[in-house]
């Protein structure tokens, strides 16, 4: 299982460092430079994860992969997690990482899903929507669904706004056999 406590502790604590350093958007940087590189890497992800590879080599492919790239207080939260074995850990900080971040600079993450890509135009509407519900700064991200048979799919934070045709129709026959 994994230990979301000890995942939470850690992202807090390199969030005040990068607050109290005036840090933050530079580790947040990292933070997602480390999150594409387990996404688009296995070899990467697992690497962190397996209890069989040593200390040592783990120390060593890290500063090949990101020495360099990183803040020295992110790169030290890696070496701190890989010398006190909690490696395994490294994905649900990351999480818990962006989780605090956003909540920090007031932001919300949301996404809307259609049948196609919006258009820039488009997607500005969508995100000036989604600030007045919320009245938070919002992250947009727009994901094709093609079992949407037209309109769209919009979730911000734990709101979903469903604007489907499928839903509609759905709603249309609930009314239908009701009355």
């Amino acid at each position: 299982m994994i230990n979301t406590r000890a995942s939470e502790r850690y992202a807090k604590s390199l969030l005040s460092i990068s607050i109290d350093e005036n840090l933050v958007d530079e580790i947040k940087l990292d933070i997602d430079l480390i999150t594409k590189s387990f996404e688009e890497s296995r070899e990467i992800s697992n690497l962190y994860s397996s209890p069989i590879i040593p200390i040592n080599n783990k120390v060593k492919i890290t500063q090949k992969i990101f020495e360099g790239k990183l803040n020295k207080h992110t790169l030290n939260l890696l070496y701190n997690l890989i010398y006190r074995k909690r490696d395994n850990l490294i994905i649900t900080i990351l999480e818990k990482f962006k989780e605090l971040y956003n909540f920090h600079m007031n932001i919300e993450e949301s996404t809307i899903s259609t049948t196609f890509d919006l258009d820039s135009k488009s997607l500005d509407i969508v995100k000036q929507f989604a600030k007045k519900v919320t009245g938070k700064k919002i992250t947009l991200e727009n994901t094709i669904d093609k079992n949407i048979l037209g309109g769209f799919n919009l979730k911000i934070g734990d709101k979903m706004i469903d604007c489907t045709v499928s839903n509609k129709i759905s709603e249309l026959r609930k009314k239908l056999i009701n009355n």
